[in-house]
């Protein structure tokens, strides 16, 4: 017993030295480390903070920029929204960017718009879902008055299975059809809208409306 004892006292000894001997020669650097570390996390927080303080920040100029145009104050409106667009939090930016392309379209400003549009087509940081509408809206705006071969080629990498706005794209493809009198294209487009279930329920409305209008011509002109 009396040796176990020794031999312990002796063992925490040793770990004592040694300790001491590291604290000795690496105990600035093993401060400097802790330094370090304290200063990264405190940095992080920090980061942290200041990005939901401006997140906050935007949200509220942004919905005081749709209050202002409720308003009738365009012009105030239009300007917080270019500056969020400009250099915003990201989900603010493309919501400023988006609400702006679409206000500008409305308007006939189409090259605006088109800027907007093209500036989140080709964002990196966008997710694809926003990437993809925005470039459909490019294509929209070009088609005015345009045929619908011209429409169908402008809008085909669209109407794939599976895209997000493929319901969207074959409605304007179809409308393009029938405006030119095209009615089986026009009506395949619409049946494909009616038949896909991950078409919203508002575009299936409509193309089953449109199925009927489509019906209805077709025994006006088989009639005459």
């Amino acid at each position: 017993m009396v040796d176990d004892q020794i031999f312990r006292e002796v063992d925490e000894e040793l770990r004592r030295e040694r300790w001491a001997t590291i604290w000795n020669r690496y105990g600035v650097l093993i401060l400097a480390g802790a330094l370090a570390v304290l200063l990264v996390i405190g940095g992080i927080i920090g980061w942290q903070k200041w990005q939901v303080s401006a997140r906050q920040s935007a949200g509220d100029q942004f919905i005081e920029a749709l209050k202002q145009e409720s308003a009738g104050k365009t012009e105030t409106a239009f300007k917080t929204l270019e500056k969020l667009a400009d250099g915003s939090t990201k989900g603010y930016e493309l919501l400023a960017s988006l609400h702006l392309a679409a206000r500008k379209a409305s308007a006939g400003e189409t090259a605006e718009a088109e800027l907007h549009y093209k500036k989140i087509a080709v964002d990196g940081g966008a997710d694809k879902i926003l990437k993809d509408y925005a470039k459909l809206n490019l294509a929209l705006l070009r088609l005015d008055g345009a045929s619908f071969d011209e429409t169908k080629g402008a809008l085909q990498e669209f109407v794939a299975p599976g895209g997000a706005w493929r319901a969207t794209a074959l409605e304007v493809v179809a409308l393009s059809a029938l405006k030119e009198g095209k009615l089986d294209e026009a009506q395949s487009g619409f049946t494909e809208i009616v038949g896909d279930r991950s078409s919203p329920s508002a575009l299936r409305r409509r193309a089953q409306i449109m199925l009927d209008v489509i019906a209805t011509r077709r025994a006006q002109r088989d009639a005459g």
